[in-house]
């Protein structure tokens, strides 16, 4: 599944996934926009494939954004997507219209609060992830969410941007993986500069650093549990242990828009098309499964 990527995804991506066999998806907030935007974004992908797909929203902004909710409940994707808090409400309006419901968790807790709104797929997402993410990493929050809630689908995401890490959090529990960065980086992200898909495949993941300084100078109603995973540059360095600070000025800051992207992305060696990332990820994933535990189990063990 492509990572809905709210101002960074619309139509054009999440077609190209679907019909290449995973589940594409946009996000459903894009301010510059009207909310007649969603459905357009919607139309779009339908007139592409005739498969399913997801429409995105970051939750704590539905109370100031819920004309492009509406938008998308009209719409009927096959599911919608939830992130960053408690989906309550929400998801039974989403149930209502005939949508699955999708929810990304960055915690226990938050995963017992999905499955409580009646999640059908929840998204254990480690802050390997680029954009938006919590504090703990991805491979004890899988294995905890598996353990927890072995009857509800789960996906992985944060760090998975190859055919190893998909291998990975397969046999940790997942069902299946939502990937962000990997797709950025494809000619069908047209919401991407090519200057901005040109420093993916140019980073390691290592010039990453999480931070909640851009959230902070927004003023946006993030939670304070999640920050951000972005490329490190002047205003990140200049912020870094000072959020307090940062709180009583932010009106006199101009930091400049972000960089998005994560860990994952020493994967991405060049601007690929969206088809191309599908297959790629689960040929490899599925090559390993098939050869790697055979090789580990082979001698009794030894």
């Amino acid at each position: 599944m492509s990572a809905p990527m709210a101002m960074h995804s619309g139509g054009t991506l999440a077609a190209a996934v679907s019909a290449a066999g995973g589940v594409g998806s946009f996000g459903g907030i894009h301010v510059s926009q009207p909310p007649g935007w969603v459905a357009e974004q919607a139309a779009l992908v339908r007139s592409r494939t005739d498969r399913p797909f997801a429409i995105g929203f970051i939750t704590p902004f539905l109370d100031f954004t819920e004309p492009y909710f509406e938008a998308a409940l009209a719409a009927r994707p096959a599911a919608i997507a939830f992130s960053f808090a408690d989906p309550g409400d929400w998801a039974a309006r989403a149930r209502a219209a005939g949508c699955r419901v999708v929810c990304q968790v960055q915690s226990f807790t938050d995963a017992e609060l999905a499955v409580d709104a009646g999640a059908d797929v929840l998204v254990a997402q480690g802050t390997e992830a680029g954009g938006h993410t919590g504090t703990m990493s991805l491979l004890p929050l899988l294995a905890g969410v598996a353990e927890a809630h072995p009857d509800v689908v789960l996906l992985a995401a944060g760090g998975i941007g190859s055919g190893r890490t998909l291998a990975a959090a397969l046999l940790a529990g997942a069902d299946g993986a939502w990937l962000g960065t990997a797709f950025l980086a494809t000619h069908e992200a047209v919401e991407i500069d090519d200057a901005h898909k040109a420093a993916i495949v140019a980073s390691d993941g290592g010039d990453t650093v999480f931070t909640r300084a851009y959230d902070i100078a927004s003023g946006l109603p993030w939670p304070p549990a999640i920050g951000e995973r972005v490329r490190r540059d002047a205003f990140t360095d200049e912020w870094a242990e000072r959020e307090a600070e940062l709180r009583r000025v932010r009106d006199g800051v101009a930091p400049g828009a972000p960089v998005l992207y994560g860990q994952s992305a020493r994967s991405v060696d060049a601007v690929a098309a969206a088809a191309d990332v599908v297959h790629r990820v689960s040929e490899e994933a599925e090559r390993l499964l098939r050869t790697r535990p055979g090789t580990l189990l082979a001698d009794g063990g030894r």
